[in-house]
């Protein structure tokens, strides 16, 4: 960095909807798309509009990125846990075990968002036709 040139902060604190205060502080370059990512996620995580895809998409954790993944590709299909692996690590070009995975899709089936089926030994998801749940409620 320029001798010239300060380091900017740039802090963002907020409340979500269970009353918990979240702070994000930016040291450095700050950035119009930076800032943008930001705002979009404290709005989900603030319980304002529904989580979208693409939100989820853009967080660091496996689990949300996993739930992005089932939404926004395998919404119109029943799927396996072995598909929903799939997906992800070609949306991601990221490795997640399988046991990851199969363990995020019972805590999405309790949280609403997917449906299951067991015919046999065979497990099958659908993700549920209404709206997807905010992000704060697919917070494992």
């Amino acid at each position: 960095m320029p001798r010239n040139v300060k380091p900017r902060r740039f802090k963002l604190e907020f409340y979500d909807d269970q009353g918990v205060r979240h702070s994000i502080t930016i040291d450095g370059q700050i950035t119009r798309e930076k800032v943008g990512k930001l705002l979009d996620l404290v709005e989900v995580m603030a319980g304002t509009p529904r989580a979208t895809a693409s939100v989820l998409g853009i967080s660091p954790r496996k689990f949300d990125r996993l739930a992005s993944t089932i939404i926004s590709e395998l919404k119109q299909q029943e799927f396996s846990a072995s598909d929903a692996k799939k997906a992800f690590e070609t949306s991601f070009s990221e490795k997640i075990p399988l046991s990851t995975v199969s363990t995020y899709l019972v805590r999405l089936v309790e949280r609403g968002v997917l449906d299951r089926t067991e015919t046999g030994r065979n497990v099958s998801y659908r993700v549920k036709s209404e709206e997807p749940r905010s992000l704060l409620s697919l917070r494992p």
